[in-house]
């Protein structure tokens, strides 16, 4: 009597479904981490945007409103595909007080919790469960 040596196909299916599972219960968590970076990072950058505005602000007196441009900055690291950086002055009295830095998501990011994140001269962010 020969023996055959092999996977039958009931192991073969039932091997394939524990993969299924496996990966329907690992790929939501996935995506998550992954927004999480993305968001992570864009925040890095909101505070690399506030320190540049007060190194220029240290220096001349002034704020420099150029450092973000077009929706990006030059030295920062967020993804154009992910998050759209602004810059908007806070005038008060016609002088300018104060500036509120975002990050919008866009349609890579649109499932994150955070919509917008938002960063002021005071360091203050918003949302603050984001944060």
């Amino acid at each position: 009597m020969i023996k055959q040596k092999g996977v039958t196909l009931i192991e073969m299916l039932i091997a394939v479904a524990i993969i299924g599972v496996l990966t329907a219960i690992a790929y939501p968590s996935y995506q998550d981490h992954v927004l999480k970076g993305h968001r992570t990072q864009a925040m890095g950058d909101l505070i690399k945007i506030q320190l540049a505005l007060e190194e220029t602000y240290t220096q001349n007196s002034a704020y420099d409103f150029t450092i973000v441009s077009g929706g990006s900055c030059s030295f920062c690291d967020t993804d154009k595909d992910r998050y759209v950086l602004e810059l908007e002055k806070k005038i008060t009295d016609g002088l300018i007080t104060g500036y509120l830095i975002k990050a919008k998501t866009t349609q890579l990011q649109n499932n994150d919790e955070c919509k917008e994140l938002t960063l002021d001269q005071t360091s203050k962010g918003s949302p603050e469960h984001c944060w």
